[in-house]
């Protein structure tokens, strides 16, 4: 029975998917360190450091009040006004989101609230306030540096006072703490008192002369005290009953400044006067112990800011921030550790392997080291820089040196033999089913190594650029090359087999990597490649964080992706879609330098990512080769703080806004918003938008600004959303509502009498014009008036008379001639003619002449419709509809001869038997209706008008236009034709005749002239 359990033992043991990773202590040096000095233009020294509900570290320094978001600190004034001579002393983050801050000068206590640090209404403490906290029930406690001791509460808006008269030793105060249980602690040079939760009276726990202790409290809920004699529990766990018995810790209580600090992993942190700052690794848990834990400091040699640190404080999402004389620190612990060893990279880059027994090969500038599963690096062969590793079928490594060939197995080399002399490096190497050895030497070509022989393949086998490099044996035993900058090709047959690769202008070379169900996926600058059953899927590389992939590694549910800047995780789901889609997803996690990557992934390595078979991924960096354990992540799955830091706008800026309303006239601002997440700010993701403005999300990079110009008044809502570097978001994130109200030329009462005044400006143009358009009218009846009156009288006095004259000449002749001839009876009727003529010549005369005064419209029509010479006559009913007004005898005449014409058209084409004609006075136009019941007009004559080759109706039309009219023909509903004349009343009635006079006179006020 023994025997099984010893093959199981050494079974579980030796198979690498069965070994557990390596339980790795997590030691000081495992934590990624950033400071920030004066330098940097950060404010020290740092005394209190707190963080606000919002997610803002709050710092009192030795310059002021600041807030910082990881990036900016920012200088918050009291009042808006700074004071160099009071400077704060304690600060305290109320849970309610308020923020007390102490001041040394004035000992006065200010609240910052909606975005302004005002001074409380209670009076001064009676001495500087070295520490402040907040009891169970929010009751603000304050610790004086006074020597009698003296404690300050305020509740209900009124400071309560404790001091000897309620048990406090007349001694130097310390710290204060407020328990799990509500119990108030005070530390002193030489005691330890308590004040129970709603007790009136301090007891003396335990009395320590001279020991300066200073007060603490762990994750059970346990009282500590960090003194002289080291650091020990003064209670049990909620701050109940005895702690179990131990020695101290042998921390030096001596140079403790500040108070010290339990993290969340139990570690016990104390700044030191002039030591850095001290760690207790696991004291919480590891307390009773038989074997204490070590202890580990942090010097200025190491990069800490100063050796004079104040005080340690953990934020929520773990970091650890230390305030010193000189600055700011912030140590987290790194995701990605470094080792000691490894720190002297190859020219290009690191050579990893992973071995099928689970253990990692290293190949390094000097020396090849090999990773057993759990442990750490060990040097296996020294020397010289190795240019490839590969395993063979067997499990042997094979090792490529510049001259020749290493074979190692467990880390022993069993042989050595020579390589050909090639012009160039070896690349990198692979195995084929038969176990031949290649190796790919690019402009070397490609060499395999076969039965103890090397041979040259395929050497400059086309004009495509035969350039191998990168090599991997698949999922399927077949050896898959990079044949040139853009192809691969599959080494399984007689012949290689080619594939595309998407390289882009600048193609370079590739990483390979193999998966486990016989897909190769190719990466480099161009993205990320599948190739999968002879298809090709691609994502660009612009699709992806950005810069060429130098190493993939599927581990479970995810690929990893190492990034110039950072090791991106994508989960399995959403890399398939990735593919499908040709565009990368956001990273479900994103590791960089602010956890704990000390350099980039080097970029000419073939691979820079391997996974042990203990699950550790190695990254080899341009710094080193790095590890981490991807299951033992430390992820805090918070989403990222968001607030909107500002808004400046029209010269006013408004700190922590959530709605406001700008001053009228605005049309920019400048927003300033925070990502409060500090564990890499540079690797969270943001987008914001102005809704009202923005018709998408926009991504800003680094920048925590958003500037807009061009803004209308209106409302809009600005809002800022984020995700911490584990993919986690902070969707509903930060909003401002913003209104900028409109000036009066921008308001609507502006615009509508704009459109008021537009209107009446057009209408009183119309008008203008209309009244233009009448006078030229006008004009052009009294032109043509007169010019018919010149012409009457030029006929009457020279034709007409000269032919009266020439007539009576001719009857004085056939007087004379003797009666009854031929030749005077000839005469006699040429005599006649002439009397006719003369008798229609005055006619026409008087047809020119048209009466001056109004004219009797309705007797001029009957008149032309009894002239009309209906054949038989019909009647012609005239019908006057409306009050009967004069009209201008121009108009009248010439609505006469479009009657006559109409008439006359009618006796000859209509075929009716009556006609009616109606005149319509109203006062605003004069209506003359002509309608029949004959047999009408053709429809195609009504729609074009007029009849080809006929001009009637044409002139018609014309004639009514020279009057300002509008002549318009229909057939009538039952039968017959309708001619209709309209004639706006201002030119057709004669008693308009005054306000055009008037019209010409305003005309030429304004310099125009009437248009003849």
């Amino acid at each position: 029975m023994r025997s099984i359990m010893a093959v199981l033992i050494a079974v579980l043991t030796l198979h690498p998917a069965m070994a557990p990773a390596a339980e790795q202590v997590r030691r000081l040096t495992h934590y990624t360190h950033q400071r920030w000095t004066e330098e940097a233009e950060a404010p020290a020294p740092v005394s209190a450091i707190a963080q606000g509900r919002d997610g803002y570290l709050w710092l009192a320094t030795g310059m002021g009040l600041f807030r910082f978001d990881g990036i900016t600190f920012e200088p918050i004034a009291l009042d808006g006004r700074a004071d160099q001579d009071d400077l704060p002393s304690a600060i305290l983050a109320a849970r309610n989101g308020d923020i007390w801050v102490s001041f040394a000068g004035s000992r006065r206590f200010a609240v910052y609230r909606d975005g302004s640090l005002r001074p409380s209404a209670m009076p001064p403490a009676p001495d500087r306030v070295v520490s402040m906290a907040e009891g169970r029930d929010g009751a603000v406690w304050a610790l004086t540096a006074r020597f009698d001791a003296q404690v300050l509460r305020v509740q209900n808006g009124r400071w309560e006072a404790f001091d000897s008269r309620q048990g406090l030793p007349r001694d130097d105060a310390l710290s204060l703490l407020t328990a799990a249980d509500g119990a108030v602690w005070v530390s002193l040079t030489n005691a330890v008192v308590r004040l129970p939760f709603g007790g009136r009276r301090f007891e003396v726990v335990r009395a320590t002369p001279r020991a300066n202790g200073m007060l603490s409290q762990d994750f059970q809920g346990r009282v500590w005290l960090s003194e002289r004699g080291g650091s020990y529990p003064l209670t049990g766990p909620g701050g109940r009953g005895q702690p179990a018995p131990g020695p101290p810790y042998r921390t030096d209580g001596a140079q403790i400044r500040g108070a010290p600090l339990f993290d969340r992993g139990g570690n016990l942190w104390i700044a030191t006067r002039y030591d850095g700052v001290q760690r207790v690794a696991a004291a919480a848990s590891a307390w009773g112990a038989r074997a204490p834990p070590p202890i580990e400091a942090r010097h200025g040699r190491d990069g800490l800011s100063s050796d004079l640190t104040n005080q340690v404080f953990e934020d929520r999402e773990g970091n650890i921030w230390v305030g010193s004389e000189k600055g700011l620190d912030k140590l987290r612990p790194a995701t990605l550790r470094s080792e000691p060893l490894l720190a002297r990279p190859a020219a290009f880059g690191d050579k990893l392997l992973s071995a099928s027994d689970g253990s990692v090969y290293i190949g390094e500038a000097d020396a090849i080291y090999r990773v057993p599963l759990g442990g750490e690096p060990r040097v296996i062969l020294r020397g010289q820089e190795p240019q490839s590793l590969c395993e063979a079928p067997d499990g042997a490594v094979w090792v490529a040196f510049a001259t020749r060939i290493v074979v190692l197995r467990d880390g022993r080399t069993i042989r050595t033999f020579s390589r050909p002399d090639t012009d160039s490096i070896v690349y990198d190497c692979a195995f084929d089913l038969r176990g031949d050895y290649w190796i790919s030497a690019a402009a070397g070509g490609l060499l395999r190594y076969s039965d103890g022989r090397w041979s040259t393949m395929f050497q400059q086998p086309d004009g495509e650029g035969f350039h191998p490099m990168t090599m991997v044996r698949d999922a399927r035993g077949r050896v898959v090359v990079q044949w040139s900058l853009r192809r691969l090709a599959w080494l399984d047959g007689p012949a290689p087999r080619f594939s595309p690769l998407a390289q882009g202008r600048d193609p370079t070379a590739v990483t390979l990597y193999p998966t486990a169900d016989g897909e190769v996926l190719a990466a480099g600058a161009f993205g990320l490649s599948r190739f999968k059953d002879e298809r090709v899927d691609t994502i660009a590389s612009d699709k992806g964080p950005g810069g060429r992939i130098s190493g993939v590694v599927q581990t479970e549910g995810g690929t990893w992706l190492a990034y110039p800047r950072a090791l991106v995780r994508i989960a399995s789901p959403d890399l398939e879609r990735a593919f499908a889609n040709h565009a990368l997803p956001p990273p479900s996690l994103s590791l960089g330098f602010g956890d704990g990557l000390t350099g980039r992934p080097h970029s000419h390595s073939q691979r820079t990512l391997v996974q042990g078979g203990d699950g550790r991924l190695w990254v080899a960096t341009e710094t080193g080769t790095m590890w981490m354990d991807p299951r033992r992540i430390t992820r805090t799955n918070l989403p990222p703080g968001v607030a909107v830091r500002s808004v400046v706008g029209g010269g006013r800026l408004v700190r922590d806004p959530t709605a406001l309303r700008l001053v009228k006239g605005i049309s920019s601002l400048e927003i300033d918003y925070a990502v409060l997440s500090f564990a890499d700010p540079r690797q969270v993701s943001v987008r914001y938008r102005l809704e009202g403005f923005d018709k998408d999300w926009i991504d800003p990079g680094p920048r925590r600004q958003a500037f807009y110009t061009n803004l209308k008044p209106g409302k809009y809502r600005f809002q800022v959303i984020a995700a911490s570097n584990e993919g986690v978001w902070n969707r509903e994130g930060a909003t401002v509502a913003i209104e900028i109200p409109p000036t009066f030329l921008q308001s609507p009462w502006f615009i509508a009498l704009c459109v008021l005044a537009a209107a009446t400006l057009l209408w009183l143009f119309y008008r203008l014009r209309l009244a233009q358009m009448e006078q030229r009218i006008h004009v052009g009846h009294e032109a043509r008036l007169s010019e018919r009156e010149r012409i009457a009288r030029e006929l009457h006095d020279t034709l007409l008379q000269s032919v009266q004259g020439l007539v009576l000449r001719f009857q004085s002749v056939a007087n004379k001639m003797p009666p009854d001839t031929r030749s005077r009876e000839l005469l006699e009727s040429a005599l006649k003619r002439a009397d006719d003529v003369i008798i229609d010549g005055r006619n026409r005369v008087r047809d020119l002449r048209v009466a001056e005064s109004p004219s009797d419209l309705a007797a001029i029509l009957e008149e032309r419709g009894a002239a009309a010479g209906f054949d038989p006559p019909i009647p012609v009913h005239v019908v006057t509809e409306g009050a009967s007004r004069a009209v201008h005898p121009l108009v009248a005449a010439e609505l006469g001869r479009i009657a006559g014409e109409a008439l006359f058209n009618i006796a000859r084409h209509a075929k009716a038997q009556t006609v009616d004609v109606t005149i319509h006075f109203t006062d605003q136009q004069l209506t003359v209706r002509i309608c029949d019941d004959g047999v009408g007009i053709p429809a195609d004559v009504v729609a074009r008008g007029h009849k080809p080759g006929h001009f009637g109706l044409v002139g018609l039309r014309e004639r009514a236009q020279r009057i300002g009219g509008r002549l318009s023909i229909a057939n009538c509903a039952g039968a017959g034709a309708e001619i209709t004349v309209k004639i706006p009343a201002k030119l057709a009635y004669a008693d308009k005749a005054s306000a055009r006079s008037r019209l010409s006179s305003l005309l030429r006020l304004f310099g125009r002239s009437p248009v003849v």
